[in-house]
């Protein structure tokens, strides 16, 4: 039987060996640390002090400020390629619709039928032509609003985080053009989850935004669902409907500083 070599295949190897692990190492703990920031800087607002409300600063001076009572709705509306499949069991309701999207038009124009004219209302869409606001907060737009809404063409992700910082902006401008007197309120609806929903929900309560959401036959556990004012789940057409309309209801009583099981970790991202 012949003479068994010595571990590594001598001691060069091991120190070889050794030293190669120890790069590895190295390595590996500093891509963690990287993740770790770059996560961090994904969402430099998620551990900010959200549990304080931040003053909106008015100015009389501000171009077209002017004292106002007018109730004011802006609408994030999901587009993303979710939207295009067929609409499946109790989603249908007395209506028959090709897909998602069509089904959702419908009830924008039913729901756009009992808008009062002088309510603001403005809108940012999501879909195969990218992110962006088609309608400006104003009031008397109810074609434009809906001939926007006729022209999404669904397609790719859903960038509500995206959506929802961006309503919240749009609104805060105009309660200072409006000094801080009348109604904002924002409507989300979607059909799909999202990722750094408690980041931009948080966004949201600092100023004071309630959020009004809308889950199109998806399951009642969205994430929306821990952070609005108000969430309906609509399994049909008729039920979104109905959940627009019902956002025109009276304001309740309410802190949008406090929620219930506030978390900062994002959620899980489901894409179409």
């Amino acid at each position: 039987m012949g003479k068994r070599g010595k571990g590594c295949a001598g001691v060069g190897g091991c120190f070889a060996i050794f030293g190669a692990l120890f790069v590895i190492v190295v390595f590996w703990l500093a891509s963690q640390v990287q993740n770790s920031q770059s996560s961090w800087e994904e969402r430099p607002e998620a551990d900010a002090a959200f549990e304080e409300a931040i003053e909106i600063p008015l100015d009389e001076e501000m171009e077209g400020a002017e004292t106002s009572l007018a109730r004011n709705f802006y609408f994030i509306f999901d587009g993303s390629g979710s939207m295009k499949s067929e609409p499946g069991g109790g989603c249908r309701g007395d209506q028959t619709f090709g897909s998602k999207l069509e089904g959702a038009q419908w009830a924008v124009e039913e729901f756009l039928a009992k808008v009062p004219e002088d309510v603001h209302i403005g809108l940012y869409v999501f879909d195969r032509n990218g992110r962006r606001e088609v309608v400006p907060l104003a009031a008397g737009n109810r074609q434009a609003f809906l001939n926007a809404v006729n022209n999404i063409h669904a397609g790719g992700g859903t960038p509500l985080a995206e959506g929802i910082q961006l309503g919240v902006d749009k609104l805060v401008e105009q309660y200072q053009r409006q000094l801080g007197y009348g109604e904002f309120r924002l409507v989300v609806v979607t059909d799909g989850r999202a990722g750094s929903i408690p980041s931009a929900a948080r966004f949201a309560a600092q100023y004071g935004m309630p959020i009004y959401a809308i889950g199109l036959c998806i399951d009642e556990d969205h994430p929306l669902r821990r952070y609005a004012v108000s969430y309906r789940a609509a399994d049909s057409f008729d039920d979104l409907a109905q959940g627009l309309e019902e956002t025109l209801a009276e304001l309740p009583a309410f802190d949008a500083t406090e929620f219930d099981a506030l978390e900062l970790d994002a959620v899980e991202v489901t894409e179409p």
